[in-house]
């Protein structure tokens, strides 16, 4: 009985021997990747400098105030945006060109185009918009320091007169004055109607010659929601983390295979700069200034508030201009006129009035879209603007023009 036991643990120790010497044999290959990954990784981190990963372990307290931007004793044609290290000198670039900001949601996009807001602000042969992208937050900063658009019908109401306007009155200037436009979304671009991008994308290739300048944030610079006719003029990169190599590979190009490794880096706030002066300069890794939206803000701006041409008061066509049109069966016979002066109407809502008037009775926002041309929705958001301002009436039937007497048209005169 014994001998038969001794048999069979050895029988059973020799499978179990063998099942692990098989096993051992399948995994040899994966345990050598492993092996050779996080000896990679270990390399990778080794060629880091000491000053990036001691930035990556700093409390946010300690960063916050250690690049904390702060305003210059006098203004440069540059722009101090980062810091080559803790101790080094400051990282400049020009603003006179347009400037891509990338990285995603957290990584220091937005602090950058406050920094570049605050050297416009207090530059005073220097204008400055802000166009929203995140419904109000990212230009929450911005309002009371510069013109602030948050309509998509005022953004494409601007770049129509961009286009139609201010570009050829500026290439009559012997030296036209610098304008910059924050864009901080790329939302913007996906809710452009065609007729607003064909605008922007003649802005962005021609407005840099002209004095106007885009600075715009991105988390996505891909072909698909940027199209490479404005992705390709932007002349300066600054670009913070990214997720993934190709993500990297579409915003920098053939330098990835240089050694730009934006989706390396450590930590937000660390970035690299690409400009045409160091485009083929190896890498190296920068920190960006940081400046909160309360304390741009705070900021007193120096250079004069520049207002476009859309938000002065526009004044539409009076009665005595055009033929009225009149009601009979009144004993002070109704006028009907466009509406009474208002201050900020934007080119949409002068063409709905104006169609109002020609139409001589009222109309839903479906009717007003076919006229137009417009979405539906649009069309009534028109309205509903115009109703707000008291310029047209609604009606069981739709929208009008409110009828004003001769009496009324006297006392308004």
């Amino acid at each position: 009985m014994t001998v038969v036991l001794c048999l069979a643990a050895a029988a059973g120790a020799w499978f179990f021997l063998r099942y692990r010497w098989r096993l051992w044999k399948a995994t040899r290959e994966a345990r050598r990747a492993i092996v050779a990954g996080q000896a990679a990784k270990e390399r990778e981190a080794a060629r880091r400098t000491l000053t990036q990963r001691l930035h990556a372990v700093l409390p946010e307290a300690a960063l916050a105030r250690l690049f904390r931007w702060k305003p210059e004793r006098r203004t440069r044609p540059t722009v101090r945006i980062a810091r080559r290290g803790f101790l080094g000198r400051f990282e400049r670039i020009r603003p006179d060109q347009h400037i891509m900001v990338v990285g995603f949601t957290g990584s220091g996009k937005s602090s950058a185009l406050r920094v570049l807001a605050a050297w416009a602000l207090a530059n005073s042969s220097w204008a400055l918009e802000a166009w929203d992208g995140k419904w109000g937050a990212s230009v929450r900063a911005y309002r009371g320091k510069c013109p602030v658009l948050d309509t998509m019908d005022a953004i494409e109401s601007r770049l129509r007169d961009l286009v139609a306007r201010e570009l050829p009155a500026r290439a009559l200037m012997a030296e036209p004055p610098h304008l910059a436009i924050i864009m901080d979304e790329s939302r913007l671009l996906n809710e452009l109607s065609a007729a607003g991008m064909r605008d922007l994308v003649t802005v962005i290739q021609t407005g840099r010659e002209l004095g106007v300048h885009l600075w715009f944030g991105l988390q996505d610079p891909k072909t698909d929601s940027v199209p490479s006719e404005i992705r390709d003029q932007f002349s300066a990169k600054l670009v913070h983390q990214l997720q993934t190599r190709e993500a990297a590979q579409v915003a920098l190009k053939e330098l990835v295979a240089a050694g730009w490794a934006p989706h390396r880096l450590m930590r937000s706030g660390q970035m690299l700069i690409w400009t045409p002066v160091r485009a083929m300069s190896a890498p190296r890794v920068v920190y960006g200034l940081w400046l909160s939206a309360g304390r741009l803000a705070g900021l007193e701006r120096r250079g004069p508030y520049a207002a476009p041409e859309f938000t002065r008061p526009v004044v539409l066509v009076k009665a005595s201009a055009r033929p009225s049109v009149r009601r009979e069966g009144a004993g002070h016979e109704p006028i009907r006129t466009p509406g009474r002066t208002a201050d900020a109407l934007t080119s949409r809502q002068i063409q709905a009035l104006t169609a109002l008037d020609v139409a001589g009775c009222p109309m839903g926002a479906a009717d007003l879209a076919r006229e137009l041309g417009i979405e539906r929705n649009r069309a009534h958001d028109v309205l509903t603007q115009l109703r707000r301002r008291g310029l047209v009436a609604q009606t069981p039937d739709g929208f009008t023009i409110p009828l004003r007497t001769e009496k009324d048209e006297a006392h308004g005169a």
